[in-house]
């Protein structure tokens, strides 16, 4: 035998009183901050696929690379982020060389005959005979700006097109139900 269930219609209309009024008092701008925070969120998401894609393709460590992609945030009033990445030369110190024989190097780049000045703190290269013909080693600007490219569009488009519808439904749901008093 099945049971029968009953429903209160006072109850159920009191419940949906209580819900048009949550709704009606709910912010105006929740949608606009749920499309913010999903905009930071894949931000931050291809920041960090970025610095790894970069520091795994010139096998140097994360923080130089870290230093040099920022992002800004979008906000509730203005839907626009942006990542920007520093496409300048890269110094032999910056990317963590280490003295080795001769010179300095880290992972598969070597800087033969180098040398470190201590009150400037850096990596240099004579580049011909007297004292001032010195350069400060390290990788090119076409290099890093090549590399830096590449994985800035590849990660970021990726996480436009795959993670951010996801992510948005999550957060316009999870405020939804804030509002709605469920969860």
């Amino acid at each position: 035998m099945s049971k029968i269930v009953s429903v209160n219609s006072k109850q159920a209309l009191t419940e949906m009183k209580r819900m048009s009024r949550a709704l009606d008092t709910h912010r105006k701008g929740e949608v606009n901050r749920a499309m913010a925070a999903t905009i930071n969120d894949s931000l931050k998401k291809s920041r960090t696929k970025i610095v790894r894609r970069v520091s795994k393709a010139m096998q140097i460590k994360q923080s130089p690379i870290r230093q040099r992609v920022k992002i800004t945030r979008a906000k509730a009033t203005s839907l626009h982020g942006k990542v920007w990445a520093g496409t300048n030369r890269l110094s032999a110190r910056t990317a963590g060389a280490k003295p080795r024989g001769d010179g300095h190097a880290v992972g598969p780049y070597e800087w033969p005959n180098t040398f470190t000045n201590k009150g400037l703190r850096n990596i240099y290269v004579r580049k011909g005979q007297g004292r001032g013909n010195i350069e400060v080693a390290g990788f090119g600007a076409q290099f890093t700006e090549k590399t830096l490219k590449s994985a800035l569009n590849a990660e970021t488009e990726a996480s436009l097109s795959k993670d951010f519808p996801l992510e948005l439904f999550r957060q316009l749901t999870w405020r939804l139900d804030k509002a709605l008093g469920i969860k």
